[in-house]
């Protein structure tokens, strides 16, 4: 056990006590949580782009209220501009704004407006009478917009019919047309210009179809609870970014700590094989010592990255209210699924790392577990969507990726059912049981192995066999 211990303390101060280890612990966050924190600072600081946008318009009805349009669209992006750059008002000062003013702001997202950091310069494409736009034309104009000369094309064709209230359909060129805001500004002008001109010939008022059309808001709750008092905690209105982010958040926190823990496992055999230094290690402790000091290293490296982001989320929860989201029966699952997910894939990388002498040999042979560990990854939404449904259920009863599914599924907040957990936890320990004894095998084999890369036969039959 002093053997044990010794080297798990050593494995430990390895792991911990370098510049790898806290850079990583910077980095995480800002993997996490750094694009969401860039779009948050940078959503109102960009400065205002001006888009030059030649139209033409063969039907004539359209372009001089797309131009009024996005004249009062400038104006409003220009006096948004000018306030942000007054900076925030004095804490006294109260907003001057008349009712119907600030009825617009808070409808702003609503409304069909160009995008707040746009300013549309429309101008009519001249044609001689009766010319159609053809593809020379437009070749010309798609020209002068690479070459940065106009920012967009806009064709708007005549009705297919006589007393049509709108064309069948408009085209919009431009370099990024799938998702320019523009596109979608006029679309909404030109939608509903459209919709109030069907009305009007049905001789239906559009005002009153707006009135009886108004959507009824339907605000996501979260779940009353009756406390031990009697008294009963009210529930309060979730937030779908929150319910999305939360969950995606706690997984790949439980997906960093195993791979810091893991990656380094891999790197330390690979290094004492390769030069020599197991030989000297193995003439003081057997592979069974050796490997298990290492194991309870890294668990405990990992267990000291769980302290140091929980210490610093409880100062974080403290100005970030979302946090309190968090259910407090994640806490002690979290602990338990990743000390078994860092047994069950160190024990992985140890064992690969023991069998191969170069780096890239072993990132060959990994891939398959890095699939294995990265599949909730790429159902994650589905499984925010269900967190009770069978594609949750069976993820989180397949050992490889347990300790994410289940994490996540916890943080979602929905209440997972008992057997669920259980069985999952169960079904980890078993496999990490199994994993971490035939790796010892495949490490007892392989750490003195040298020349060629074993066969994966061979591999195999070293974990049966020992």
């Amino acid at each position: 056990m002093y053997k044990i211990l010794t080297i798990a303390a050593r494995e430990y101060r390895a792991m911990v006590a370098t510049k790898t280890f806290l850079v990583s612990l910077v980095m995480m966050p800002v993997l996490m949580l750094g694009s969401l924190a860039a779009i948050e600072l940078l959503k109102n600081s960009g400065k205002v782009e001006e888009r030059k946008i030649i139209v033409h318009d063969a039907s004539g009805q359209f372009y001089d209220h797309l131009r009024a349009e996005a004249e009062k669209s400038n104006a409003e992006v220009r006096a948004r501009e000018a306030e942000r750059a007054a900076g925030p008002k004095a804490p006294g000062e109260a907003n001057s704004a008349a009712p119907e003013q600030a009825t617009d702001d808070d409808d702003d997202d609503q409304l069909p407006q160009a995008s707040r950091g746009e300013i549309l310069n429309l101008e009519r494409l001249e044609l001689a009478s009766g010319q159609a736009v053809a593809d020379e034309v437009r070749a010309d104009v798609s020209q002068r917009i690479r070459d940065g000369e106009l920012y967009a094309f806009v064709e708007i064709p005549a009705p297919a019919r006589e007393g049509e209230a709108g064309p069948p359909e408009i085209l919009f060129y431009s370099q990024d047309s799938s998702l320019a805001d523009a596109r979608g500004w006029l679309a909404g002008q030109i939608g509903t210009l459209v919709r109030n001109r069907r009305l009007q010939q049905a001789q239906i008022d559009p005002e009153k179809v707006d009135v009886a059309s108004r959507p009824v808001p339907v605000k996501g709750m979260g779940l009353l609870t009756r406390n031990s008092d009697g008294s009963i905690t009210p529930a309060r209105e979730k937030s779908p970014m929150i319910d999305i982010f939360l969950p995606f958040g706690a997984m790949m926190f439980m997906f960093l700590v195993i791979f810091m823990a893991s990656q380094p496992m891999l790197e330390s055999v690979l290094e004492e094989k390769s030069q020599r230094i197991a030989e000297v290690l193995l003439g003081s402790a057997s592979t069974f010592q050796l490997m298990l000091g290492k194991l309870l290293g890294t668990v405990a490296g990992s267990l000291t990255v769980f302290c140091i982001y929980i210490m610093g989320a409880l100062v974080v929860a403290q100005r970030v209210p979302w946090l309190e989201s968090l259910p407090r029966e994640l806490l002690p699952w979290f602990i338990a699924f990743q000390i078994l997910g860092v047994l069950f894939y160190a024990a992985i990388f140890m064992a690969v790392g023991a069998c191969v002498s170069q780096l890239k040999e072993a990132q060959s042979m990994l891939m398959p577990v890095w699939m294995m560990m990265m599949a909730p990854m790429f159902v994650w939404l589905l499984i925010l969507r269900g967190p009770n449904g069978s594609l949750a259920r069976w993820l989180s009863l397949f050992p490889p990726a347990t300790p994410t599914t289940m994490v996540m599924r916890l943080a979602t907040g929905v209440r997972i059912p008992a057997w669920e957990l259980v069985t999952g936890l169960v079904g980890l320990i078993v496999a990490t049981l199994l994993v971490v004894f035939f790796a010892g095998r495949v490490f007892r084999a392989g750490i003195l192995w040298q020349g060629k890369t074993p066969r994966f036969s061979e591999i195999i039959r070293w974990a049966i066999s020992g």
